[in-house]
């Protein structure tokens, strides 16, 4: 019969932690948009801002992603290109939601794997990397965007709001009736809807 330590259950422990800790969960398993869920929301127009621009990128910039995605499986250098793009895209938007400034493209993809993301989806770095399939080798022949699919109709089921899709037959009117909303949210705030002038400009 074999006597285990204090000092033997507690490195037995720590083992049984760090594997917990390790655990890399997929797009399936992230909670969309937590803070919304969890009812802590920012107050008053740097509200209505922040979400109104969320949900433009990713109505504009997020589906038009999704769609080179969808559209590349005959180029997967294209694919990998647009996927790096949609990670720093979606850490755009979490920073948004998070109220802070907006930072340079050049910094997305590296706070993003190193931080995660907590306003967009409760991910981790590594649980971001593993979700964009960023294990396989840039410019290989093949690109890894199933778990991508994944993540993005989490993202679309929990948004907290309607975003149109342009590609359907009464998209085009559904997005301008979507405009009006945000116009009159924007009004009702004090705020000019121009601040999504910029955004809009750089689609």
């Amino acid at each position: 019969m074999t006597a285990h330590t204090a000092a033997d259950r507690g490195d037995s422990q720590m083992t049984e932690n760090r594997g917990r800790a390790s655990h890399t969960r997929g797009a399936e398993e992230l909670t969309a948009f937590p803070s919304v869920r969890a009812g802590h929301v920012m107050a008053g127009p740097q509200a209505v801002e922040a979400w109104v621009q969320a949900a433009w990128l990713m109505l504009a910039e997020g589906r038009a992603y999704v769609e080179d995605l969808e559209g590349g499986t005959e180029q997967p250098q294209m694919q990998q290109a647009a996927k790096l793009r949609f990670l720093e895209q979606l850490l755009d938007i979490d920073q948004r939601l998070a109220g802070r400034a907006p930072v340079d493209d050049g910094h997305c993809l590296a706070l993003a794997l190193e931080y995660g993301m907590r306003e967009v989806a409760d991910a981790s770095g590594p649980e971001l990397a593993a979700v964009f399939g960023l294990h396989e080798e840039f410019g290989g022949g093949a690109c890894a965007v199933d778990e991508i699919y994944v993540l993005w109709e989490r993202l679309l089921d929990g948004f907290p709001g309607e975003l149109p899709d342009r590609l359907v037959a009464e998209g085009q009117r559904d997005m301008l009736r979507t405009l009006r909303v945000w116009a009159e949210l924007a009004r009702a705030a004090g705020l000019d809807i121009g601040f999504l002038a910029p955004l809009m400009k750089a689609a």
